[in-house]
Parts: structure tokens; C-alpha cells; sequence
């Protein structure tokens, strides 16, 4: 995993590399000689190559400045357009300022029709500092930047976009490249700046990043965790998963759960459920052991049902399609407060458990939550606009207040357990916006944690090869066209196509 750094962070590492004898000049000469190469990989030429270079007046515009004197000695066409008065530029900034000068260079105040002009376009305007809503001069550039049809590379971070949050209050450059000094920082990777932000491309330029707020999570910490099979295993050496879903009313979300605990792996998966439920899983997904309850829904009962089901199993998963009442309540209670088994609970457990939340924080035996944000702002008592808004306050404050490991979904998901711990999930798109995929999910973590995984481990873990599958399901089928069944048959291929390393 890589670190995600706050900008406070990346500020403390880079005095540091500078009080080791770095020398900020050359720190901003190598920051600018990425961005270059960023633009020439970009553009896939040189000679008759047209650049237009945005910069403000700090250190972001000194690494601009830095690349315009790349670019220009590499025979392109450069354009430095000024947003402010980058006369005020101070220290390393003012150095490499004067050096774009001494090479014939000038710059230009900054308008909309040189960006037109352009094939590539450098946003070096404010860096990951940066807080609030552009205004004024800075607020039209970044506005005209957002909407440009010719690529766009950002300097650490788009414009506009807070560093510390991921959140746009006004206008944001949207980039084709961003290339991060040192370290990706934690406002790209979440947020709508990691929708701003296209592909990342962090640039080593000598500052050595050995913490962050989060971490991301890479393809090669999946391969190290995914549960291997040894060629003696048998149907129980996989664990096995016990599930506590559907009802009359909603049999779909029990068999997608199933599927996808199964389709991750699990040697056996043993459904207890209302007969309606059971007769639709005979049909759909045999492989299924069913446990039939009476009843229409399940309830605290069905743990006496299932008492040998559950001597034998190794994880539990609860909710989804269980809907909500005094009976679900109850089997909720009873499984938080009488297992040791590890449990992740979804869907309806977390309504059900939202009516009163010091349910989970009063079990002390390992438990996941896979909330979307809707669901966790009801557990934590708050809107899902706050929610939202600072989904990584969210996360880490549900995983504290409840002793567990939350699982934030949404476009990058968050996971955090309750020592603070955080990482970030970069797999998985709009494909997944669509029912039913979160049962998949749930059944994926059941099946890694009854194999033997940690909770935190097995819940990103299963995150990451879930939105792995929701690619491989929207390559085959279109992006608008997957369902959550889709995403639960491509989680093997998923998962041996991160083993195998073939997956980047």
C-alpha cells in the first residue's frame, strides 16, 4: 500500500528533505521536469507541439515555470499565462521564474483564447494547500480549464480541489493526468477531486513519504491476501459461511449474497431463510444448504433453527433482503450479543441496528459494516449530505464508536477499522451503481473472513477483487448494461487475475 498524505503531511516531509540538504530549487527543478514528461507522454510528440502553461504565483507556479523551460528546450511551443501577479513569487518559485526568462521566455496575463489555442494545457495555478472557492481572475481560469476538449495536466493536484478533503466548492480543473510529487495526496484519492484528478502519476523527485491520513490500497497487497488453495483442500478447508437473509418478500438479495460468497470461494455456504426464499435458491443456486424457518421473515428463532449450522461454521453475514421489525431486530441482537463468530452485517441489519446503535458498540467479538452513506449517516445520526461531505470523518468516527471495521461504499470506498486505520479502495465504477451488487460484496467479505482473514484484511480485500469483477462484468456486458449477478460470476476471474498479477 502507498501513503495518502494530508497536505500538512506532505509540507512536514518536504522541510524535512529540505533540512536532510535537498535544496528546494532542485526540489522544484525535478517537480517540474515530471510535469514535462507528463505532457509529452501525453501529447505522443514534440516539435509543433503547442503548450500553455497556467501559473499562479507559488511554489505550484514555480514547477510550471520549471516545465515551460523543459518543454520549450524540447522544441514545443510554449505559452506561460499568469493568474495573479507572479512578480510577488518568492524563494524557489522566483529562481526558476528568472531562469524561464534568461532562455527568452515571457509571460502572458491569462486568457481563455490561448488555452484554445493549445494541445496540451498545464494547471499550475494553486497547489494542495489550497482551500475555499476561486474567485475573481482565478475562479474564470480554473472555470475555462474545466471545460476544455484538449488534455489537461495538473500540477500535484487540479486546481481548486481541497487537498485535505477531496471537496470542490467552486470551480476545480478537471485533468487528464495529474502528476503528484512525492506522494499521491489524500484529496485525489477521494472525493470529487478523485473524479477531477484522471490518472495519477506520482513523480519521485527525492522526498521520502512515511505517512499519511490513509493509504491505498495496490493489486499486489490483494495477491498477498487472497486466500490460496492448497491441492488437498476440500470443501471445509475453504471455510464456510453462514447466512442469515432474505424474506417472502425480498428472496433476491439472499441468493446474489450467496453467489457472491461462493463465486469468492467459499467451500460451503449454508442460507437460513423462510421457505418462500429456500424454494427460489433450490432453483437458482443449488449449491446452496438451506436452513428453512417459519414464518414470512426471519426472526430471533431461526438461532435455535441453525444451532448446528452454526457449530460448524466460521463466518456470519446478516441483512440483506431480511427487511425491518421487531423480529429481525431480535436475531440481530442475539447474533451480535451471543457469537463469537466474525459477522458482517449489511443492508437491513444496519437499518435494523439504526434504531439503536449501541447494539454494535456492544459487541466485542470481530464485526464488518458495509454501509452505503445513506445507511451510515442513519447509525451515526446525521444526514447523508454530512456524510458525504467528509466520508473520511465519517468512516473513521463509525469505526471508533462502534469497536469495528466500516466499509464507506461509494466511488472509492473507505475502510477503516477502530485503531484508526484507513485505506482507500481505487477499484470499481459507475457500473456498480446498480441493485443488488452490495448483497455480492457482503457475500465476498463473509467468504474471505470465513477463510481465515482478518476482518480489516478481508473487507478491503474483498472490496478491491469486487470492483475488479465490476470492470471485468462491464467489459463483457457494457458499463450500462451489468447487473449484480454479473459482478458475482467475474469475482474468480477477479480474483486470479490480481493473483496472477495481471491485474494493474
Amino acid at each position: 500500500m502507498r501513503y495518502l498524505p494530508t497536505p500538512q503531511q506532505m509540507a512536514a516531509a518536504d522541510e524535512a528533505a529540505i533540512a536532510a540538504g535537498t535544496p528546494p530549487e532542485l526540489l522544484m527543478d525535478r517537480a517540474g521536469r515530471a510535469v514535462a514528461r507528463a505532457v509529452l507522454d501525453v501529447a505522443g510528440r514534440r516539435y509543433g507541439l503547442r503548450v500553455a502553461v497556467v501559473c499562479g504565483n507559488g511554489n505550484n507556479g514555480g514547477d510550471g515555470f520549471v516545465a515551460a523551460r523543459v518543454l520549450q528546450r524540447e522544441g514545443a511551443s510554449v505559452r506561460v499565462l499568469s493568474v495573479g501577479d507572479v512578480r510577488t513569487a518568492r524563494g524557489a518559485a522566483a529562481d526558476h521564474l528568472a531562469a524561464w526568462f534568461s532562455e527568452g521566455g515571457s509571460v502572458d496575463a491569462f486568457e481563455v483564447d490561448a488555452l484554445e489555442r493549445a494541445d496540451v494545457v498545464v494547471d499550475a495555478v494553486f497547489g494542495t494547500g489550497f482551500r475555499g472557492r476561486a474567485e475573481g481572475e482565478a475562479g474564470q481560469a480554473l472555470e475555462a480549464m474545466s471545460r476544455l476538449d484538449v488534455p489537461v495536466v495538473a500540477v500535484d493536484i487540479p486546481s481548486g480541489v481541497d487537498g485535505g478533503s477531496g471537496r470542490c466548492e467552486g470551480p476545480c480543473v478537471a485533468a487528464t493526468m495529474t502528476v503528484a510529487m512525492g506522494a499521491e495526496k489524500i484529496g485525489t484519492a477521494i472525493g470529487e477531486g478523485a473524479t477531477r484528478a484522471g490518472t495519477v502519476q506520482v513523480a519521485d523527485i527525492g522526498i521520502p513519504v512515511e505517512s499519511g491520513i490513509a493509504m491505498m490500497i495496490e493489486s499486489d497487497d490483494v495477491a498477498r491476501a487472497i486466500p490460496a488453495r492448497p491441492a488437498d483442500s476440500h470443501k471445509r478447508s475453504s471455510g464456510t459461511v453462514l447466512l442469515f437473509a432474505g424474506s417472502d418478500e425480498m428472496t433476491g438479495a439472499a441468493l446474489l449474497t450467496a453467489r457472491g460468497a461462493l463465486r469468492a470461494g467459499c467451500g460451503y455456504v449454508n442460507l437460513v431463510a423462510p421457505e418462500r426464499v429456500r424454494a427460489a435458491a433450490a432453483e437458482a443456486v443449488p449449491e446452496l444448504v438451506t436452513q428453512t424457518v417459519s414464518g414470512s421473515t426471519l426472526g430471533p428463532d431461526a438461532l435455535e433453527a441453525s444451532k448446528d449450522l452454526l457449530a460448524k461454521a466460521d463466518a456470519i453475514a446478516i441483512g440483506p433482503g431480511i427487511g425491518r421489525g421487531h423480529s429481525q431486530r431480535g436475531l440481530l441482537e442475539r447474533l451480535v450479543h451471543e457469537t463469537e463468530l466474525p459477522i458482517v452485517a449489511d443492508a437491513d441489519a444496519l437499518n435494523v441496528a439504526a434504531e439503536d446503535p449501541s447494539m454494535l458498540e456492544e459487541r466485542h467479538a470481530p464485526l464488518t459494516i458495509t454501509p452505503h452513506p445513506a445507511e451510515l449517516a442513519r447509525l451515526l445520526g446525521t444526514s447523508t449530505s454530512d456524510v458525504q461531505d467528509e466520508r473520511l470523518g465519517a468512516v473513521t468516527e463509525a469505526a471508533r464508536r462502534f469497536g469495528c471495521v466500516v466499509l464507506l461504499k461509494g466511488h472509492r470506498s473507505l475502510i477503516a477499522d477502530a485503531g484508526g486505520r484507513v485505506v482507500v479502495n481505487p477499484t470499481g465504477g459507475p457500473e456498480l451503481a446498480t441493485a443488488g451488487t452490495g448483497d455480492v460484496l457482503t457475500g465476498a467479505c463473509a467468504a474471505y473472513l470465513a477463510a481465515g482473514l482478518d476482518p480489516f484484511t478481508a473487507t478491503w480485500a474483498s472490496a478491491y477483487v469486487h470492483g475488479v469483477a465490476g470492470t471485468l462484468a462491464a467489459a463483457a456486458r457494457g458499463s450500462s448494461g451489468v447487473v449484480a449477478g454479473d459482478v458475482a460470476e467475474a469475482l474468480g476471474e477477479a480474483a486470479d487475475l490480481v493473483v496472477e498479477g495481471s491485474w494493474f
